[in-house]
């Protein structure tokens, strides 16, 4: 599940450009509102993922946590992992999907990704949810159906990461996806 964890670290790539005073040409005045547009940009993409994203990331790292510490190596029975899923990894990633739903993008060019980070989150939680059902009723059919949730959710991730990239890549700053 570490291949799950989702944490966001941007930092603003210098570009070496500086903002220059308009000598009253309008071509200037044009290239100096173009670049005060993509400074401003740039603070609202860093704020959306360094801080509205983090949000969601910092609950999905606790239901991470949580589902990891009953699953895998970690597994003991059923109960066990059915409790911590209805007392811990739920509640947590049901969190992650009402914050995420939340985020106000801030820009146009942040309206698919925002809407990406939901389309998982609602995946995982729908996995989530699978999972308990399928503890419940000993139905390895529905386990199954969760698991394949699981995988869609990544795809979906890996989505969301490949619209930051490109987003950032145009607004000149670096965008490193966080994995461990």
């Amino acid at each position: 599940m570490n291949y799950l964890k989702v944490l966001f670290i941007l930092t603003l790539f210098l570009t070496g450009c500086s903002i220059e005073k308009s000598t009253g040409e309008s071509t200037d005045s044009k290239r100096e509102q173009k670049e005060l547009s993509k400074k401003e940009k740039q603070k609202i993409l860093l704020e959306f993922v360094n801080k509205k994203t983090k949000k969601v990331s910092d609950y999905e790292e606790a239901a991470f946590k949580s589902l990891t510490s009953v699953s895998g190596e970690n597994f003991t029975n059923d109960q066990v992992m059915h409790t911590e899923l209805v007392n811990n990894t739920i509640p947590s990633y049901k969190k992650a999907l009402e914050t995420a739903k939340k985020i106000k993008p801030g820009f146009s060019e942040l309206e698919e990704p925002k809407k990406q980070i939901v389309k998982a989150t609602e995946t995982f939680y729908e996995a989530l949810l699978l999972e308990k059902e399928a503890l419940e009723k000993q139905d390895s059919d529905i386990m199954k159906q969760s698991n394949e949730k699981m995988v869609e959710y990544k795809k979906q991730i890996e989505e969301y990461h490949s619209q930051m990239q490109q987003l950032a890549k145009r607004l000149n700053v670096e965008y490193t996806p966080y994995s461990s």
